[in-house]
């Protein structure tokens, strides 16, 4: 018996080994997680509305990596290609540098990733037309997208048509949205909303232009993105065309949605919002605006409109115990929609 007690470990030997190995364990379960998300299936948030009423702000969305390539985890290097993007996917991306402003950069895996709607396959030719449309929310300044194929004589139509909105808008987390005109396009088999406005789109030659008005070529190799709320999305007709090499992914499906009502707290209601436009909804008082929302969400004469893109974290996570925790709503009927 007291040779068998000499060749055992001491115990103090004993619980140093079981906790080197169940670091070594913990660390090894983190570097496969962050594996799997780099290269396979990511999780990503939704934080802005140029994809609304598709993604609406606050949703959260799985993306499949490896759609169109496999690419070496912890790293965007594409290791080979398994498909390419088709018309109308719902794709993630690096953006060109265009699209970026001063001090942001395309460089690095944590910079900023887009999505965005394939509307131009490479080697099409895209013409957009603005006309005044008369709809349901009033006159619309309608962007009209036509395509012709490569190889082929003549535009073709995504089919336009005007739809009525139900509850589609009434809990989007954006004013400027809400009170938009709400549009079916037609994209291979399947049909999505588009949103359009009484605003210009969102063309800018002072960064990138092509002759849409007449017929603009893409490239081979690269793609014509846009956003849904087409006339809130920084898209292919402000920066260029996406190469194919920075497509990383398909939008799949949403598996959570909360509506933080950060841009809407304000309002008493969002369907009456959807239908009447911010003027002309009703608004709590002063007093119970200040018992729904922060300064920050209201005041945008002190604050400026693009105040929570560089908002400080400390003052974020004020504003959320206090605030965005109490009057959030989980969208229950968006979890488990597949994206088309």
């Amino acid at each position: 018996m007291s040779f068998w007690n000499k060749n055992q470990p001491e115990p103090k030997e004993e619980e140093k080994q079981n906790f080197f190995s169940s670091v070594t364990s913990f660390i090894g379960i983190i570097v496969l997680v962050f594996a799997f998300k780099s290269s396979i299936l990511d999780a990503n948030n939704i934080p802005s509305g140029s994809m609304i009423p598709t993604l609406k702000i606050g949703d959260f969305l799985f993306v499949n990596k490896m759609r169109y390539s496999f690419r070496l985890p912890f790293s965007e290097k594409e290791l080979f290609r398994i498909d390419n993007p088709k018309r109308g996917d719902i794709v993630t991306f690096i953006p060109p540098e265009k699209a970026f402003d001063y001090p942001e950069t395309r460089e690095g895996l944590f910079s900023k990733r887009f999505v965005k709607r394939v509307i131009g396959m490479p080697g099409d030719t895209i013409r957009i037309t603005r006309k005044y449309k008369d709809t349901k929310k009033g006159r619309v300044f309608f962007a009209v997208v036509e395509y012709k194929p490569k190889d082929s004589q003549e535009f073709l139509s995504y089919e336009p048509r005007e739809v009525d909105q139900n509850r589609e808008l009434a809990d989007i987390d954006n004013t400027r949205a809400s009170s938009r005109a709400l549009f079916l396009e037609t994209k291979r088999e399947f049909d999505h909303f588009i949103l359009e406005g009484p605003e210009d789109d969102r063309m800018s030659p002072t960064r990138f232009y092509c002759d849409f008005a007449n017929g603009c070529k893409i490239p081979e190799a690269h793609y014509m993105v846009m956003g849904d709320n087409r006339d809130d999305s920084s898209d292919s007709r402000v920066w260029g065309f996406v190469p194919r090499e920075d497509i990383l992914g398909k939008a799949l499906v949403i598996y959570f949605s909360i509506n933080w009502k950060d841009n809407t707290c304000q309002f008493k209601d969002g369907l009456e919002l959807s239908e009447l436009g911010p003027d002309n909804a009703q608004r709590w008082s002063m007093d119970e605006i200040q018992q729904h929302c922060d300064s920050s969400e209201w005041d945008h004469y002190q604050y400026g409109s693009n105040y929570f893109e560089s908002e400080p974290r400390l003052a974020w996570l004020k504003r959320t115990l206090l605030y965005r925790l109490w009057r959030m709503e989980v969208r229950w009927d968006r979890i488990g929609r597949i994206l088309q």
